[in-house]
């Protein structure tokens, strides 16, 4: 158990990090392409590595390639480029939590497309988060709509993201051939985008800034996602997704220290309350699993 545990949470501080290093990255001068190309490419180069040396085949049914390559267009590449642009405009921790209402939105989709139903405490937690979105959306009147819209949006469609992964046939894949099809729109749409509008480009400081680039925000991903799912596969999903609330808190902790980033009393306010939304959703899966 104690394993799960630091699977969890290491993957929690991963992808807690990784966005105030892309973040960098960005204000640095990397463009958006380049940074999105190399970010997918290592996903792709590690995933496809990993499969290789376990000698698992990277075959997949139409309809599972079909599937993978939508939740990569749709859940991976299209948040990835949401939130790395909301956080041009919003504190990192900001984003983060605001894109932490997915699993709000998962609950809603769930209840509603799939008519599983609402129980109380998802009630509760839909409520609680979009308070939660309220205090961090109204914090001090500073923040640019453009960054809140971004960040939310990115919420929405990292829901459909988790939605279709336990929807559907590309789950039946192994984990290194489904996220080799995930993140492969992304390298591919990019790989042929950043040269065409000519914005791609090295990252500034030459191998430190590959490092930066290729360790800090492709492996830091990838990584993430392979710990998370072992994790989960040692714990549980809701015990994991209890110890995962440590990313959004990373995400602020890290970018206060970073960029030093304000926390208002309606930032740390918002953010307590997307929390406990968190924690109820995580209770009341706990009691379904029961």
């Amino acid at each position: 158990m104690i394993v799960g545990i630091l699977a969890v949470a290491g993957a929690a501080t991963c992808l807690g990090i990784m966005p105030s290093i892309q973040k960098q990255l960005l204000v640095d001068g990397l463009p958006m392409n380049s940074l999105m190309f190399f970010t997918n490419l290592t996903i792709s180069a590690v995933c496809m590595a990993l499969a290789k040396a376990k000698g698992r085949s990277l075959k997949a049914r139409p309809a599972q390639l079909i599937q993978a390559l939508v939740m990569g267009t749709s859940g991976m590449l299209l948040t990835a480029l949401l939130l790395n642009n909301s956080y041009l405009y919003l504190p990192v921790g900001t984003a983060i939590m605001l894109n932490f209402l997915y699993p709000s939105i998962v609950c809603i989709i769930m209840g509603t497309v799939f008519k599983e139903g609402f129980t109380k405490l998802q009630i509760a937690a839909i409520v609680v988060s979009i308070t939660g979105m309220a205090f961090l959306t109204g914090a001090g009147g500073e923040m640019p709509l453009i960054g809140i819209v971004l960040a939310v949006v990115s919420a929405f469609t990292y829901g459909g993201y988790l939605v279709a992964n336990e929807k559907g046939p590309a789950n039946e894949l192994p984990i290194e051939t489904k996220l080799f099809y995930v993140s492969l729109p992304g390298s591919l749409l990019f790989g042929i985008l950043a040269p065409v509008t000519g914005t791609l480009a090295a990252p500034a400081g030459g191998i430190g800034g590959w490092l930066f680039l290729i360790c800090g925000s492709g492996l830091f991903t990838v990584g993430g996602y392979f710990m998370m799912m072992y994790g989960i596969s040692r714990l549980g999903a809701s015990t994991a997704a209890f110890i995962s609330m440590l990313e959004p808190v990373v995400s602020v902790i890290f970018g206060t220290i970073w960029f030093k980033d304000p926390v208002t009393l309606g930032i740390a306010a918002g953010g307590g309350l997307v929390i406990t939304s968190i924690l109820l959703i995580t209770i009341d899966g706990y009691q379904k699993s029961r």
